[in-house]
């Protein structure tokens, strides 16, 4: 019995040193597992970085919305840039004015004296002025703030004209239609942006205009005695003025979302007469438009536009006849006209690189030095080729 309570004894002490082998042995091969599980866990996680001290600036750069076909300066090319145009423009002419006043041929012919002879009265009335220019243009962006333009035009100008029979009355003798054409204009500028932002830019504009429009053309009229003349034409009928004009400018222009707006100045100053002793009147124009793009590419644009001019200074001794338009004084004054128009993409067709703008409007308001042939429309479109 009790070799057998001894064997029993050391059988339990060998158990329990088993299990304690096996429990050494079981957390030795924990810890380490645990151990990798830690450095694994540290390879898989995403690096944590310090936030830094200043925030990158971030400028959004956006494709500005076109300005309206008719507002100079507004629009750049990007340096480098070339870009092509030619713009058709029609307008038409009737009616006569007297300040604001509409007034008729009768009243004109029987009332209103030659300024040549003042006990004489006139015998000519405009009755239709339609005209069609076209105009080329180049510009170039020589840096990110500055472009130079270049402009030639050439224009054609049909009048009707309603001749009173004698020296005096009220009845008609006839009708005459004759025209002008020829160089209208050659101008170059320069277009500088002083000020930008993600919302407002301005920028300023100087140019020239040069003494190459022809100021001398003639044409046929029917005279009070039944006679057919050939004279030189009106002041107004002329392609050109023929004088040296500096052409001053500036622009505001803004853009938030689908909306643009902008306003504009803009004059002719002539600064000495032509060699036929004549210069028009200091024109001075103020635009202000707004835009809404419907989609990328397409826009649409409403202007509001406001001219002021003077009278003719000096004259020329071949434009003396009895009609109206060949008095100096009755040229210039003032007028507003509204305008809706738009700009298309060539995307739509293909051709990223090329845009259609077009623009047609009505005067409002006339208050002209006169009697004076007044405004009835004007509309145009603009063809533009980015290279």
């Amino acid at each position: 019995m009790t070799l057998h309570a001894g064997e029993t004894a050391r059988r339990g002490r060998l158990l329990r040193s088993l299990l304690l082998a096996g429990c050494a042995l079981s957390l030795g091969a924990a810890l380490p597992a645990s151990a990798a599980a830690k450095r694994a866990a540290v390879v898989k996680a995403p690096p944590q970085l310090a936030p830094p001290d200043v925030a990158p600036q971030i400028v959004a750069t956006q494709s500005r919305p076109p300005a309206p076909m008719g507002v100079f300066g507004a629009d750049m090319p990007a340096k480098g840039k070339l870009v092509l145009a030619i713009a058709p423009i029609w307008a038409n002419l009737s009616g006569q004015r007297i300040g604001a006043q509409g007034v008729s041929s009768e009243f004109i012919v029987s009332t209103i004296p030659w300024w040549v002879d003042p006990t004489k009265k006139l015998r000519l009335v405009p009755q239709n002025i339609a005209v069609a220019s076209q105009t080329g243009v180049v510009s170039y962006g020589l840096s990110d703030d500055l472009s130079v333009v270049v402009t030639a035009s050439i224009v054609e100008k049909r009048l009707e004209a309603l001749t009173f029979k004698g020296q005096s009355g009220v009845t008609p003798l006839g009708r005459s239609y004759p025209g002008t054409f020829g160089l209208a204009d050659f101008t170059t500028s320069a277009i500088y942006r002083i000020y930008q932002d993600p919302v407002h830019r301005v920028q300023v504009n100087l140019g020239f205009a040069y003494p190459f429009s022809y100021n001398a053309a003639r044409f046929d009229l029917l005279q009070p005695d039944g006679t057919i003349s050939n004279l030189r034409a009106f002041y107004g009928m002329q392609p050109g003025s023929g004088t040296f004009d500096i052409l001053p400018g500036i622009v505001y222009a803004g853009n938030a979302g689908q909306w643009s707006w902008g306003l504009s100045y803009r004059a002719r100053l002539p600064l000495a007469k032509n060699p036929e002793n004549w210069r028009f009147g200091d024109l001075h124009e103020f635009n202000g438009w707004a835009g809404y793009t419907l989609i990328p590419g397409v826009t649409t644009t409403f202007r509001v536009s406001g001219v002021t001019q003077g009278q003719i200074s000096g004259f020329d001794p071949q434009i003396l006849g009895r009609a109206v338009p060949t008095n100096p004084a009755f040229y210039g004054g003032q007028r507003v006209e509204l305008f809706g128009g738009g700009v298309v993409s060539g995307k739509f067709i293909g051709l990223d690189a090329a845009s259609i703008a077009f623009e047609a409007g009505l005067p409002v308001y006339q208050n002209l030095n006169g009697p004076q042939i007044a405004k009835n429309w004007q509309a145009g479109f603009s063809l533009r080729l980015k290279i």
